[in-house]
């Protein structure tokens, strides 16, 4: 028999065993102690805090049930007699507390060979007890399992939620200096907490970002404009299930903007790179690329998230000839052909999501278009914009343990001339984060007189508009690397307060120094200053950019070519590189190494064993040391710029 919690309040768990006719107390981090002889047999332990006085007191259930009240350094008294507990005779089998009567202490209800028997507790209520009911959003719902810890006036505790509502003792304290939920996720603290006998304090998990991917701003004339985040394709040791990983995919091009929304400062394009979450980010390569459209055609990349590999090279496709949407409705009826006909402030969400611990997922829904008759020779080509939600690696291995739900990306049909629906063989995929472009190629995939497109998912993906092209020659591409760049702290975004259908959304000039959660991945990474040449070619040198850091890449604008008449300039990013949470399901997610590179098999990241490669640069470059604990203001001493 064991039990386990923290009788001497320092913060750590302590181990209460039965040895033979006694019980032994291990202290965690302390050498010494304490043995505590039994009067009867025992068969288990339970810790309850019977007089509220903050110390976790031991009840010994079998013959009987023996007490022993916590005295703090006063060591452990023997108090079944003073309790009235040694005329309770015949075998006990179980133990539960609760504040049955609702006045104010934990009373104990017994399994006895008689029936259940209710003691009542009076007089523990002398001292103050507090009443917390968890509701988790990202961790399990009722947050057992989690850490509650309270800081008063002499006492600071730490308790493991076992029950609901978990009741603590806090001694003769009305006031909470802090009391602090520890989800899984993060670590969120309330302060100056006033505990109201009788009143059950509710505390919920707020959805707060940890980690998703890097975040890309561009300098618009004014302001540092947030466009989208980078490389969610490629995340490192991030499971679908237990022992199966998303297969990464380090090749990346997204869309800047245009002349418009994208402008020179200082005689240079400037993109600012941040890393504002609870991730490491690996970064290979940078290039900007620049491509003059004309009038009535429109240019994407190809890269969106796949289900599986191998992954096809990121490149950028040319579309024109649009045919008009006639219309489009939801599978509960809704008609949307407005809201999908350009992107703008009006969007698709699914019908119904799934559980918030089963974030990123919905119940199956589809959307069905009506362009008019497609015609199966022509290169037709879907454009569609919109944004998933991130699951992460909690919610996909919690939805991994749900075997109905079905599979979630997105899927493809049309309606063929016989009114029959027939899947399309394509790899639809679904954008990469936050709002992007995806192209589906249908050229030579619908059957002879399709009607209708049928797009299926179970995904929670929020869609702005969805467009059908034919494909058409891809203009010129101007590539330009950086011409300086710089690495240096940023700290943590603030986020926009925005409808829920829409990405969160960071404000770039708007950051604290101190994060959410209480480990950050631990390592050497690259100091500050200039990676022009980490970043100048796919050659397995990396930046490595931690939680706080932000890397200005600057393109000098008088070395882009001349911009050709009767066109709109559009700009795109091309990144090569990773990304690992700190999630604790991500192998190798507490940890900066080990370091990926091209061609490695992402199933078996952290074990397979590196190649030998041109390695001279970690020396050189990987002199900061950051984690397990978030670096806070502390960095500001070494920023460069």
């Amino acid at each position: 028999a064991i039990a386990t919690g923290d009788l001497n309040n320092d913060l750590r768990t302590d181990l209460v065993c039965l040895a033979n006719d006694q019980l032994q107390i291990t202290f965690n981090g302390l050498e010494a102690g304490l043995t505590l002889p039994l009067a009867k047999s025992v068969t288990s332990i339970s810790l309850v805090d019977y007089d509220n006085d903050g110390w976790l007191d031991i009840f010994a259930i079998g013959d009987g049930l023996q007490a022993f009240r916590n005295q703090g350094i006063g060591g452990f008294t023997h108090v079944s007699a003073a309790l009235g507990l040694d005329s309770l005779t015949g075998q006990i089998t179980q133990l539960a507390s609760a504040d049955i009567d609702r006045d104010g202490d934990s009373d104990l209800l017994l399994a006895h060979t008689t029936g259940l028997k209710y003691l009542r507790n009076d007089g523990g209520n002398a001292n103050q007890q507090l009443k917390i009911r968890l509701y988790g959003n990202r961790s399990n719902a009722s947050g057992i399992g989690i850490q509650v810890e309270t800081v008063s006036t002499g006492l600071r505790l730490n308790r493991t939620v076992q029950s609901l509502p978990i009741e603590i003792g806090i001694g003769k304290n009305k006031l909470l200096h802090s009391l602090n939920a520890r989800w899984f996720d993060l670590s969120l603290f309330n302060l100056d907490v006033k505990v109201k006998p009788g009143e059950t304090i509710t505390l919920t998990e707020l959805i707060l970002p940890t980690g998703s991917c890097p975040y890309l701003y561009a300098w618009d004339g004014e302001k540092h404009r947030f466009v989208t985040d980078l490389l969610g394709a490629s995340p490192l040791g991030l499971p679908v299930a237990e022992g199966t990983y998303i297969d990464a995919a380090p090749d990346e091009i997204v869309w800047i903007g245009d002349e418009s929304n994208f402008k020179p400062i200082g005689g240079n394009y400037r993109l600012q790179l941040t890393e504002e979450l609870r991730e490491i980010l690996y970064l290979d390569e940078t290039k900007l690329l620049s491509v003059d459209v004309p009038t009535g055609t429109e240019v994407h990349p190809t890269t969106k998230l796949r289900p599986t590999g191998p992954h096809p090279p990121a490149d950028l496709v040319a579309l024109a000839k649009r045919t008009p949407l006639r219309h489009a409705k939801r599978s509960d009826g809704l008609d949307i052909t407005i809201a999908l006909l350009a992107n703008d402030d009006l969007w698709v969400s699914p019908v119904e999501l799934r559980l918030p611990q089963l974030r990123g997922l919905a119940k199956p829904y589809s959307i069905e278009l009506d362009f008019g008759p497609l015609d199966a020779d022509a290169p037709l080509t879907l454009a569609m914009t919109g944004w998933l939600h991130f699951g992460g690696g909690m919610a996909n291995i919690a939805a991994s343990h749900h075997a109905d739900l079905p599979f979630p990306f997105p899927t493809l049909e049309a309606q063929a001339a016989d009114g029959t629906w027939r899947n399309i063989d394509v790899t639809v995929g679904a954008p990469v984060g936050k709002t992007k472009t995806i192209v589906v190629d249908l050229a030579d995939k619908l059957p002879s007189g399709a009607k209708r497109l049928r797009l299926s998912m179970a995904f929670e993906i929020h869609w702005n508009r969805i467009a059908l092209f034919e494909k058409t020659a891809l203009p010129s591409v101007a590539t330009m690397h950086p011409t300086t760049t710089d690495l240096h702290w940023h700290g943590y975004g603030a986020i926009e307060e925005l409808p829920s259908h829409l990405p969160l959304t960071p404000v770039h000039d708007q950051t604290g120094d101190t994060p959410n959660w209480r480990i950050t991945p631990s390592g050497w990474v690259t100091r500050y200053g200039d990676v022009d040449e980490l970043v100048a070619a796919k050659d397995n040198r990396l930046a490595l950019i931690a939680a706080g850091d932000e890397l200005t890449l600057d393109f000098a604008a008088a070395k882009m070519p001349l911009q050709r008449p009767n066109t709109t300039r559009q700009f795109f990013l091309f990144t090569s590189g990773w990304d690992k949470d700190a999630d604790f399901h991500v192998a190798q997610g507490w940890t900066v190494e080990p370091l990926p590179w091209h061609g490695m098999d992402t199933q078996r990241y952290g074990r397979e064993p590196r190649p030998k490669l041109d390695d001279g640069w970690i020396k050189k470059y990987n002199t900061r040391w950051v984690g397990p604990r978030p670096l806070h203001k502390l960095n500001k001493l070494t920023i460069s710029k």
